[in-house]
């Protein structure tokens, strides 16, 4: 079974396909999937599709993206920590910084991003992590919630953080970047974190992996980035994805037992 660990088909770019994406997903072998918000309406769909779509292993994921802070500067929305309580709700996210487009003052994004971790404390549920060129920043904060566990998604802090990462005790998930030929320094990465914690993406509609860069991404495409992880780390792609199932379902539990 292969596991999408952050996708995005509530997205309006797949919202339109959903069930069509659905049945390509469970014919690649995709058995399990996090459908991820990004805002309030953006979860909201991701808790609806993660009901909708449930014999399909979809699960969701809500939170405010850092691109989105500055809507939610003042205080994170009612409705959005009662989604926290439904029963297809497994983590909160994604969270996190993002320096590189700096679409929310990045004030604004550390108050928002320290305001999450701090629900996330409280109701005790797992964190996707966003953190893009602002690794300093996010492990500074990080640092005063000692304790959650945390899912670096799409991890971006290359060889210089790993280490780092790796000893508060998170899980790297990697997507289709790792196929690209110039992701010389991420396949290192890939090579080098430890087995038990591993997760595969797709961050669909987005990092599309060849052979369909350029194209919009899917869960079903997540196979090629077994293919290209089983390839780097010198393991037969059974061998990877037992082991990455094993790594998600210790984090995500699939189920409400897993924090209540």
């Amino acid at each position: 079974m292969l596991i999408d660990s952050h996708c995005h088909p509530n997205s309006d770019e797949l919202r339109k396909d959903a069930e069509a994406l659905m049945e390509r997903a469970a014919s690649a072998g995709v058995g399990r999937m996090l459908i991820v918000g990004c805002d309030l309406e953006d979860s909201r769909e991701a808790v609806r599709m993660a009901h909708r779509f449930e014999g399909y292993g979809a699960w969701a994921a809500v939170g405010i993206h850092p691109h989105e802070a500055s809507r939610y500067a003042e205080a994170l929305p009612e409705e959005l920590l009662q989604m926290a309580e439904d029963c297809r709700t497994l983590a909160l996210g994604e969270m996190g910084l993002d320096y590189h487009y700096d679409l929310s003052p990045r004030k604004v994004q550390r108050e928002v991003f320290q305001r999450q971790l701090a629900w996330a404390e409280g109701v005790g549920m797992p964190v996707v992590l966003h953190v893009r060129e602002a690794m300093e920043d996010a492990l500074a904060i990080l640092g005063d919630f000692r304790g959650l566990k945390l899912l670096f998604h799409c991890y971006d802090g290359g060889l210089k953080f790993l280490d780092e990462v790796l000893s508060l005790g998170a899980l790297c998930a990697l997507g289709g970047a790792v196929t690209w030929k110039r992701s010389v320094e991420l396949r290192e990465v890939a090579r080098l974190i430890p087995a038990d914690r591993l997760l595969a993406e797709t961050d669909c509609p987005w990092m599309a992996p060849v052979p369909f860069r350029g194209r919009l991404n899917e869960p079903a495409y997540v196979r090629y980035v077994y293919e290209a992880l089983a390839e780097v780390r010198g393991v037969p792609l059974e061998e990877l994805s037992g082991q990455i199932a094993r790594n998600a379902d210790g984090f995500f539990g699939w189920g409400r037992e897993a924090h209540v």
